[in-house]
């Protein structure tokens, strides 16, 4: 099985097992329109799915690698590991590359800045500094696999409405936007030029309301704050218990996060799942 060949803030690779136990069985079209590390995905492997990002940067390299992952890494084989490096990789503008060439990039980038972290500044720039990880970039094994699950995906770079407007019954859609802040300092809604704030959740829970009307089911990860909890209520939440390692702070890495469905869960699926999240709250 495939996994992220990416880092990603408040990627799912730790727990989309687990999630994928409130997930309905059968569905005829997977969407993921916040896709990141794509580690729901590569878990699924759902047979028929479009996957997209307002990051184009990030769905250009997973077009390239799809269609020639022994292209990108033979890039990244000859990519230096060194500070003086990666600032002069930094500096370049990924607007004149070819597909595998920014796919390259991004990888390179993110397997060497500082904790993995991908950051942009309003411009747009990348501005993460170095991490000085010795470390290879990038799994040979991996990449393979990863092509593989991808070779029958729809891959879009688009805002999430766009990308939802194809989603019919017997569709399941699952969302993961940039967290709400739980306070203070965060990176998580910093992967674009355009940051995710509170009208943003607002405009999202509206456009979870229109899914639900047109009998598509989705299921959404966020963070347990009072905000989420007042726009969601209305839909069944379960509190499951999450940890942040890109969080500087070792004490503040264990968390509580909610996952947000518009379908009945099974009591049967609660019970498998008891000893890693608490109840589900009532509506």
């Amino acid at each position: 099985m495939a996994k992220p060949f990416v880092k990603w803030a408040g990627g799912k690779q730790s727990l989309a097992a687990r999630l994928s136990y409130f997930f309905p069985d059968n569905f005829t079209h997977y969407f993921e329109p916040f896709l990141g590390g794509g580690s729901v995905f590569f878990t699924l492997e759902p047979p028929i799915a479009t996957l997209s990002d307002t990051n184009a940067w990030l769905i250009d390299t997973y077009k390239a690698i799809r269609e020639d992952w022994h292209r990108v890494a033979r890039l990244l084989d000859a990519m230096e590991n060194s500070r003086d490096e990666y600032l002069s990789y930094r500096a370049m503008s990924v607007d004149e590359m070819d597909l595998w060439e920014k796919a390259a990039h991004l990888i390179y980038l993110n397997k060497t800045c500082f904790r993995g972290l991908f950051r942009v500044n309003k411009k747009g720039k990348f501005n993460v500094p170095y991490g000085n990880y010795n470390r290879r970039y990038y799994d040979p094994a991996n990449l393979h696999a990863a092509s593989q699950a991808l070779s029958h995906v729809r891959l879009q770079s688009c805002d999430y409405n766009s990308a939802l407007q194809d989603a019919e019954p017997g569709s399941f859609v699952y969302m993961d936007p940039p967290y709400h802040k739980l306070g203070g300092y965060s990176d998580f809604n910093r992967y674009t030029p355009e940051k995710f704030k509170e009208p943003d959740h607002e405009q999202l829970r509206e456009v979870c309301d229109e899914l639900s009307q047109r009998g598509v089911r989705w299921a959404q990860s966020n963070s347990n704050t009072p905000l989420i909890q007042a726009l969601y209520r209305d839909y069944q939440r379960v509190e499951i218990s999450s940890r942040r390692e890109i969080n500087l702070n070792s004490s503040s890495r264990n968390c509580i996060e909610l996952l947000i469905v518009n379908y009945p869960l099974p009591e049967g699926v609660l019970s498998q799942a008891s000893t890693q999240l608490k109840l589900p709250m009532n509506p």
